[in-house]
């Protein structure tokens, strides 16, 4: 493997994926409108799809990877009751520390547009998945209109 890529660890496609939080709500731009108690009620409801081959834990993300950690904060990761710890866990959404950067490691997209592979990819489309997904998408638009480019 390259060595750039050394911290990243195979992860196989999966839906009915869980998030934990790793910051207070408040202390991230994806989520400062919520209460924690509420959205960590509503990570537990809502079931993730993410077809990412890749992924890093949140520990090497932190301690290994630190020119991108000065870069990014781990906002999310995917629930793992097979591991130790929440350090452990995979990394499922960050941000930028300074710049509105957004990254995902799971699908919005097919919780709203992929309706006809539900059976099979085992995407979320309650509407709660959907207002979730809605608030991330309008996140990202949000931003993007703030640029004069």
């Amino acid at each position: 493997m390259d060595e750039d890529m050394k911290f990243l660890k195979p992860f196989s496609p999966q839906g009915k994926l869980q998030m934990n939080l790793a910051h207070k709500p408040e202390h991230t731009f994806f989520f400062d409108t919520h209460e924690t108690k509420k959205l960590e009620d509503t990570f537990d409801r809502i079931k993730f799809f993410s077809d990412i081959d890749l992924g890093i834990t949140m520990k090497d993300f932190i301690l290994q990877e630190t020119a991108l950690s000065e870069i990014f904060v781990p906002v999310t990761s995917f629930d793992n009751s097979t591991v130790s710890s929440s350090n452990d866990e995979f990394v499922a959404m960050i941000e930028g520390v300074v710049y509105p950067w957004f990254g995902t490691a799971y699908r919005i997209d097919k919780i709203q547009f992929s309706m006809e592979r539900t059976s099979v990819d085992l995407v979320d489309h309650s509407r709660e998945a959907i207002v979730h997904a809605q608030g991330i998408a309008n996140l990202f638009v949000d931003e993007a209109r703030l640029s004069p480019n």
